[in-house]
């Protein structure tokens, strides 16, 4: 499943880690999830109920991707593997083991900073590179081993960049970073933030133990993650995000499938569908849900190659080389079901009228290894919800949007949102909320004026990038898919494995409210606290009560948004914690290639 990508190389000789004692060959940068499906690997845990489970949404929010090291469950997209490490397939009901490292309280740490911003993606990285230049203290955190995010995903730390070889996008993110580092921002990764107490209290878990970090500002850039739509067979091994997919490729330079179907609706999958095509791949088939890009919509294409004709180009050229690599393009298809026992063999296809219901008689079965999935993005607003901060639900399309100024400042005085954590508008848009919101930071904090020029800059740019990001999506324009293609034993949350006819039933018993189905069935209650299920709750219960949802009716996030153990939880408050010790393991090092 190991591939070449241009300009990428492994810089190393490969080592050897054992999983359920059975060796498998990795090479240093790649995580655990990566070196097992190169290997062919996709089983990494059981279910509660004896089915298989493995590699879902790449990004450490699904936690489908659990293994054992020692008597520690641990996300394999995010744990880097190591020489002689022994990692045990995760069943669900495995008690702990006695004499755990988990079972020692350590003392909570502080730590104090200017601006503190969460996630190193485009918006987190503009925002910091912003606040530094003008002398502030800006701390970033990271749930992963590096910068750049799900954008500028850059390939791991046991790799070799050429950077004359790159393509665009590795060479966009990787200035960006190295702008940031330069003007001082400091990072610390492997930190998963699970509590805030107040906008000037921050709980993070760093190194097995609990930071308190106390910002004067804080930025939120958390970004999304991808829209679930169930069918039958969604949770199988071999059915990931299609953001998943292109982790893989980019950042290990593995394949998640050597026959693989891309379904969804949006630019993603064709340019993940272009990049794996590249790299040797064979691509059965893309199901757009959307009519046919660019023809469909000529007027808003037209718009597209007026605000941003780089863009427009490139998406034309990726088009234009898998129809002449001979990739299937079928417009208005999605995915209906997976097929497969403990891994997925087959993907079932199917023509979808205007209200995203399945044509009679457009089913067509692929033979394939993996399936890749992408309708969309959600965004990640646990902890801005959580802070108070206002958000829209837009039932239509069954998403959140922050309310925010034109700086990104929420109704929370020091609390920004940037990027796609607020809601969808690409990397472009991300950056320059990212800018104005340092911006903002910097007068707060420094009362300086004399940046109205580069205020009035990324402002335009902002209404520049805006326009194009409205017009590609009138191009894909399509029905909002939530749980139209589920059937009534199709799992709705996966976590808790609540099908479709266990919810429908809870309106029979005169539920009214998501809130009660949680309650009656656990929906929500499990490893993702709810970030794939309760948008198609939420639908459900529009379609079966009428009701209109509001953000309020939503679940309420509440710390810890992400596991961690409880002696984390309990320990002691108040010890202070050396800025340099903390950040001494987790800096990225300015002087290498991310």
């Amino acid at each position: 499943m190991r591939t070449h990508l241009q300009g990428i190389k492994r810089q190393s000789e490969p080592i050897v880690f054992t999983f359920d004692n059975t060796p498998v060959e990795a090479y240093p940068g790649e995580t655990i999830a990566s070196a097992l499906i190169a290997a062919g690997i996709w089983d990494f845990r059981k279910d509660r109920g004896g089915s298989s489970r493995g590699l879902f949404c790449g990004m450490g929010v699904c936690g489908e991707c659990r293994v054992r090291i020692g008597a520690k469950s641990r996300r394999a997209c995010l744990e880097p593997v190591l020489h002689g490490l022994s990692v045990r397939r995760h069943q669900s009901e495995a008690p702990a083991e006695s004499g755990s490292n988990n079972s020692q309280i350590t003392p909570w740490k502080e730590l104090s900073t200017d601006v503190l911003i969460i996630g190193a993606g485009p918006a987190g990285l503009s925002a910091a590179k912003t606040a530094s230049a003008s002398g502030l203290e800006v701390l970033v955190i990271d749930e992963r081993h590096s910068p750049g995010g799900q954008y500028f995903k850059q390939p791991g730390d046991g790799f070799d960049v050429i950077e004359s070889d790159i393509d665009s996008q590795f060479s966009e993110g990787l200035e960006l970073i190295r702008a940031a580092q330069e003007c001082g921002t400091q990072f610390m990764f492997d930190a998963t933030v699970w509590g805030t107490f107040g906008p000037h209290k921050i709980a993070v878990s760093v190194d097995g133990q609990t930071c308190a970090i106390q910002p004067k500002r804080l930025i939120l850039s958390t970004g999304a993650y991808e829209r679930a739509v169930p069918v039958p067979g969604w949770t199988l091994p071999g059915v990931l995000t299609t953001g998943a997919a292109q982790t893989l490729l980019r950042s290990y330079q593995t394949s998640p499938g050597k026959r693989v179907l891309i379904a969804g609706n949006g630019p993603l999958n064709l340019q993940v569908a272009y990049e794996l095509f590249r790299a040797g791949v064979q691509v059965k088939t893309v199901a757009e849900l959307a009519p046919s890009p660019y023809l469909a919509s000529p007027v808003a294409a037209l718009r597209m190659a007026y605000f941003s004709p780089g863009l427009f180009l490139s998406g034309i050229r990726q088009l234009i080389s898998l129809k002449v690599g001979g990739v299937p393009l079928r417009y208005r298809h999605a995915l209906v079901a997976a097929k497969g026992d403990d891994k997925v063999s087959a993907g079932v296809i199917a023509k979808l009228d205007n209200t995203g219901n399945i044509i009679d008689g457009s089913e067509k079965t692929l033979d394939v290894d993996a399936i890749c999935v992408n309708y969309g993005f959600l965004p990640q607003s646990e902890l801005a919800r959580s802070l108070g901060c206002n958000f829209r639900f837009d039932a239509r399309k069954a998403t959140l949007t922050a309310e925010r100024d034109k700086d990104g400042r929420t109704n929370i005085k020091h609390v920004f949102i940037v990027g796609d954590a607020g809601g969808l508008g690409g990397a472009k848009v991300a950056m320059d909320q990212g800018a104005l919101a340092g911006l903002a930071v910097v007068k707060d904090l420094d009362n300086l004026d004399e940046q109205q020029a580069n205020v009035s800059k990324y402002r335009k740019t902002l209404r520049h990038h805006w326009h194009f990001q409205e017009a590609l999506w009138r191009v894909f324009n399509a029905p909002c898919l939530t749980t139209q293609l589920a059937k009534e034993d199709t799992l709705i949350c996966r976590c808790e494995k609540i099908d479709k006819q266990t919810i429908k039933r809870c309106f029979d018993d005169h539920s009214t409210s998501i809130t009660e189905i949680k309650r009656a069935t656990r929906a929500g209650m499990g490893r993702c606290q709810g970030r794939y299920c309760t948008t198609l709750l939420a639908a459900l219960t529009n379609e079966i009560s009428g009701l209109e949802i509001t953000a309020d009716d939503l679940f309420a996030p509440r710390a810890p948004f992400k596991p961690v153990s409880l002696a984390q939880l309990s320990g002691d408050y108040g010890n202070e914690l050396k800025r340099q010790d903390l950040l001494a393991t987790s800096s990225h090092d300015a002087n290498k290639s991310p």
